[in-house]
């Protein structure tokens, strides 16, 4: 498998794990450094492996089933690392309807176990109705 696919599957790997809110698949998708990080939209940012786990298991706790339409993969390639971005439209499982977008970026870096993440970063995105075009200043004559 290529690098590109193989970052591709591990970035899969991370969504399957939070749809199923698993805390094990959760850990092994991250490299388990000092180095971890995490940006959950609207919380502060956590840093290492233990702070991180526990935010996902705070998360998780909550129950609630989460389903993730992954769009606009980006994937950059650089050496040990990969940078991805994606969009994620959020709904609730069997819903269907977005409850909303955020726009992410992973790090990953090679490990020899393959590919992890050392950074979540996910920043909320404006409903798309909020997101139309701004407002133009009046003119003045």
């Amino acid at each position: 498998m290529d690098d590109r696919t193989a970052v591709l599957a591990a970035n899969s790997r991370f969504y399957r794990a939070f749809e199923r809110r698993d805390q094990t698949a959760m850990a092994a998708c991250w490299s388990g450094t000092p180095g971890d990080a995490c940006i959950h939209p609207g919380w502060e940012p956590v840093y290492g492996s233990e702070a991180v786990m526990e935010s996902w298991a705070n998360i998780f706790a909550t129950g609630l089933p989460m389903r993730f339409l992954v769009a606009d993969v980006v994937v950059q390639l650089l050496g040990d690392v990969a940078r991805v971005h994606n969009v994620e439209h959020i709904s609730i499982a069997g819903d269907g309807e977005t409850l909303g977008r955020v726009a992410v970026t992973h790090l990953f870096i090679r490990r020899p176990e393959g590919w992890r993440l050392v950074l979540h970063h996910g920043s909320p995105i404006a409903s798309e109705a909020e997101s139309a075009e701004p407002a133009t200043e009046p003119e003045f004559h």
